[in-house]
């Protein structure tokens, strides 16, 4: 009887050995990993890889094994440990994860796995390629990248079916008395870079107004109701999704953002649970989330309000999070934009356009209950905005700035209009706000007075504007004057002006100046020729009218408008450095003479306002249908047509004085030098950002970006301090 058993039992004495390394070929990060090998019969045996990344089992029941390394993560990195721990989406990380996520990846050359496998054959081991993903439990996977295709590689899914409880043991299998070698990918993704520091540079000039273009693009393609994602989840290109999940999070690097194209952001490789986080769709795992209406990832991370017609996106990682507001898209947007009645701020201190207020309020509680499951104090909040969007990222801004934990809050915006009164204005003055404006864009310099038929305006401005159409250029001196202004508490601009200006008129956006000019004549020419220009109703500029004509300005739009200057100017300052060294200068000798002639060119439309007679101006006015005039005796008509010639050659005289101002900063901001953190913030202190510059110039798109703007960075080389 006890010989019989000795002859059915299954043999031991088998063995089996196995290395991890990285893509490589390096084992040192999967040091003290620990792991456990199951063998045929059921039988678990645990230890701890070597300082090699080493381990053999011996004497056990031949057959082959099934290694399991989906041990928790415990402890040590105060990042991970929150992940783990956060109150929504927990992430159930491995220490298998965290060890593959602190490996960079490559190198690729013909061979991705060239040097982990040339270990495997120094070795004489067999090789194979592995991911994370093949030692996660069973529903523990959601929250990593899909499988990857393209290992070939793979160990045997058939040899691990050999094995007894297969089905629900996480891991691979190995062959008995075979030394192994394998090589885990690492895990991985792309980051753009921000400068955490409130002080303004080009980099982040950039890399937001892309985000900003970004806010344009859908979350996914519409989804119908009820209908779980589909692999690949974020197909769309050009997709919020997409760019962030499918591209950053998969280490390919964007260059499709909405319809627009190719852009190419300045991106490192980060840990992947680093990245711009998108959260996992896992309704079984994250059943408290979906009840509460986080079912999929875009109800987290994506607005689109359809009454206010508001739409935001919300990201972050471990050193930023990153909220970008969409702007006016469709005529509806403009005329909300140009609806300028003022409310009262709802928990801050002044008045608020109403139309950007009710939008905000919107925003608001989508970003607060996103803040409150995911920001992290020390991270810093990057906020922007284009256009609408940039008002509704003031007042975001504004109000996080006056949260309890004091967040570090920076904002961008890109062709914002104005968005409060001076109340408002003054109270917010502590907020790092730098505000992009294109020359040509009209935008920036609304609401106006005219943009509400609740408002009057002074009587001798409204005068010469009615009295003088045909005659655009004096409604323009009027409005870039004042004169048609709000009684009260006007509406003010916030935040540090930059202006993009063109080198020569008529240039597009790809090659402008940034500068700062602090001029009125400058800064709302172009929304002043408008509002000059366009049909009155009663004796209001029409709304409508001015909202058409801003549809057909591409100077306006953040692409090709603002992403391209920002573009440009990121070029151009780094070859300024470049060139120079550790400084250079804000634009050349020849590029000041050329905006100082764009400045002589707006004078001379300022100046070139046509005479009006007295019996031109009592003609027009008596055209009109406005009973304030039809009611005025011809003494205070002439009175009225006097005091408004008088204001008008006041106003041009004001102008011309600002203009001569205005050519005397730009002298002095052409002797400014500019240094490494204009350009790149406190990235400029990064040890990658040198080799990331030279493939970032190198791209086609940057190439022909750097010959419309004018410039040609020199080289990536830089001595640093």
């Amino acid at each position: 009887m006890t010989t019989k058993l000795k002859e059915t039992c299954p043999k031991r004495g088998s063995w089996c050995s196995f290395r991890l390394v990285d893509e490589q070929g390096e084992a040192s990060p999967y040091a003290g990993l620990d792991y456990t090998l199951h063998d045929r019969m059921g039988m678990a045996y645990s230890g701890t890889l070597d300082n090699e990344g080493y381990a053999r089992l011996e004497n056990f029941y031949f057959g082959p094994l099934i290694l399991d390394l989906s041990m928790p993560y415990q402890s040590g990195e105060k990042w991970y440990e929150d992940l783990v721990e956060r109150e929504h989406f927990p992430l159930p990380l491995t220490a298998l994860q965290v060890a593959a996520e602190q490996s960079p990846s490559g190198p690729r050359k013909n061979d991705r796995t060239y040097l982990a496998r040339q270990r495997a054959e120094q070795e004489q081991a067999a090789f194979f390629q592995v991911e994370v993903r093949d030692f996660a439990k069973p529903g523990e996977a959601a929250h990593l990248p899909e499988a990857d295709t393209a290992l070939d590689s793979r160990p045997s899914p058939y040899l691990k079916e050999a094995c007894t409880h297969s089905n629900a043991q996480p891991g691979i299998a190995l062959m008995a008395n075979q030394h192994n070698v394998l090589e885990v990918k690492a895990l991985r993704a792309l980051s753009p870079l921000f400068s955490r520091d409130k002080a303004f540079c080009a980099l982040n000039a950039y890399h937001l107004s892309m985000m900003a273009v970004l806010s344009y693009a859908s979350f996914h393609r519409e989804r119908k109701p009820d209908e779980a994602p589909t692999p690949p989840p974020y197909s769309v290109r050009g997709c919020i999704g997409n760019v962030l999940q499918s591209q950053l999070g998969h280490l390919i690097p964007p260059t499709q953002f909405k319809q627009s194209g190719p852009f190419h952001l300045l991106s490192e490789e980060v840990p992947y649970s680093k990245r711009l986080e998108v959260m996992p769709y896992d309704p079984d795992r994250y059943a408290k989330e979906a009840k509460d209406q986080w079912e999929y990832p875009e109800q987290v991370h994506f607005l689109h309000h359809k009454k206010t017609e508001t739409q935001a996106f919300i990201t972050h990682n471990d050193k930023v999070l990153l909220i970008s507001v969409r702007g006016s898209q469709e005529l509806a947007d403009f005329l909300r934009d140009a609806d300028a009645r003022q409310v009262s701020h709802a928990d801050g201190q002044g008045k608020i356009h109403r139309g950007f207020h009710d939008a905000f309020l919107v925003a608001r509680a989508f970003v607060e209950r996103y803040m409150r499951a995911f920001y992290r104090k020390g991270q810093t909040i990057l906020v922007c905005g284009h256009s609408l969007g940039g008002a509704i990222a003031l007042l975001l801004a504004e109000w996080l700035q006056r949260l309890p934990n004091s967040p570090d809050v920076q904002l961008y915006t890109y062709g914002s209009p104005r968005t409060g009164n001076r109340t408002f204005a003054q109270a917010a003055q502590s907020l790092p706000h730098h505000r992009l404006v294109n020359h040509n864009d009209p935008i920036p310099s609304v609401p106006a007075t005219w943009m509400d038929a609740e408002w009057k305006m002074a009587l001798p401005g409204s005068a010469m504007l009615i009295a003088s159409i045909g005659n655009p250029m004096i409604g323009t001196v009027l409005l870039l004057g004042g004169l048609l202004n709000l009684r009260g508490d006007p509406y003010q601009h916030h935040g540090e002006q930059r202006h993009f200006m063109p080198r020569k008129s008529g240039l597009t956006a790809a090659s402008p100046v940034l500068w700062q000019p602090g001029c009125a004549a400058i800064e709302e020419l172009t929304c002043a020729k408008f509002a000059g220009a366009i049909e009155l109703k009663g004796d209001m500029p029409a709304r409508q009218s001015f909202a058409a004509q801003v549809l057909s300005m591409g100077e306006h739009f953040n692409d090709p408008g603002y992403a391209n200057a920002a573009l440009a100017t990121l070029l151009r300052w780094y070859a300024s450095v470049s060139r120079e060294k550790e400084t250079g200068a804000l634009f050349t000798d020849r590029e000041r003479k050329q905006l100082g002639l764009q400045i002589e060119s707006i004078q001379a439309e300022v100046e070139q306002v046509p005479a009006l007679t007295y019996t031109q101006f009592r003609h027009n006015l008596r055209g009109r249908t406005d009973l304030r005039f039809e009611r005025l005796t011809e003494l205070q008509l002439r009175t009225l047509f006097q005091d408004s010639q008088q204001q008008l050659n006041a106003l041009r005289t004001q102008q011309r004085q600002e203009l001569s101002r205005a050519q005397k900063r730009l002298k002095a901001q052409g002797e400014r030098t500019l240094g490494w953190q204009d350009v790149f913030g406190d990235v400029a202190d990064s040890p990658a950002l040198q080799q990331l510059l030279k493939a970032w110039l190198a791209l086609d798109a940057n190439q022909a970006a750097a010959g419309l703007a004018k410039v040609t960075p020199k080289n990536t080389e830089r001595a640093y301090a």
